[in-house]
């Protein structure tokens, strides 16, 4: 990669009326009121609610994400439904000597059950095991938290294993299921899904 990072997509068209766009620090108002309204449901998963208490806090995890960018390591997008901001998604951790990522994602209660995420997620694959060549991609969710679960059981991953006491939130532990998808398995489902 000649010390850059690869140049990732500013837009993906997910479907008809989805989009995903880059995240960038001016966005840092409107995906803290998104965080507020959605607080409490978020925060049941998500440890990083609890400390984002004002958009300055939004912000410097915007210039985070511009910076990780930057390196080729990381390609975050808010999901535009209709234009409005319905959540975010995306590549994280990519780790370009072993062609891997994590992709991870939070929607809005009032976007939910349409599918958006699903459409939203299978674009980061295309992304990802298309335009970064990548080997594998996986999710991880909380073992509790079942519509973040839902996704990759939807996209054909495999759960592969149960990573135990994986991270702190809200003062105790929580397990977290490993789910991975690898590019010969994508390119089969890709395939199901064209037909």
């Amino acid at each position: 990669m000649n010390g850059a990072g690869p140049v990732f997509p500013a837009r993906i068209e997910a479907a008809e009326g989805l989009e995903l766009r880059q995240l960038e620090p001016d966005d840092a108002e409107e995906i803290f009121a998104a965080v507020c309204e959605n607080r409490e449901r978020l925060g049941r998963w998500l440890p990083w609610v609890e400390s984002t208490a004002e958009p300055a806090h939004t912000r410097a995890f915007l210039e985070q994400v511009q910076a990780n960018r930057a390196q080729g390591k990381t390609a975050a997008y808010s999901i535009r439904a209709g234009g409005e901001l319905a959540g975010l998604a995306g590549l994280h951790d990519i780790d370009s000597g072993n062609a891997s990522a994590q992709i991870g994602y939070w929607i809005a209660a009032r976007f939910e059950g349409r599918g958006i995420m699903t459409q939203a997620v299978r674009a980061l694959l295309r992304l990802a095991f298309e335009t970064l060549q990548l080997e594998r991609v996986e999710i991880r969710c909380a073992c509790g938290n079942l519509r973040s679960q839902a996704i990759p059981k939807r996209l054909g991953f495999t759960l592969e294993g149960r990573l135990r006491r994986a991270q702190r939130l809200r003062g105790d532990w929580t397990d977290f299921y490993v789910y991975g998808l690898l590019r010969e398995e994508w390119e089969r489902l890709r395939a199901h899904w064209a037909g």
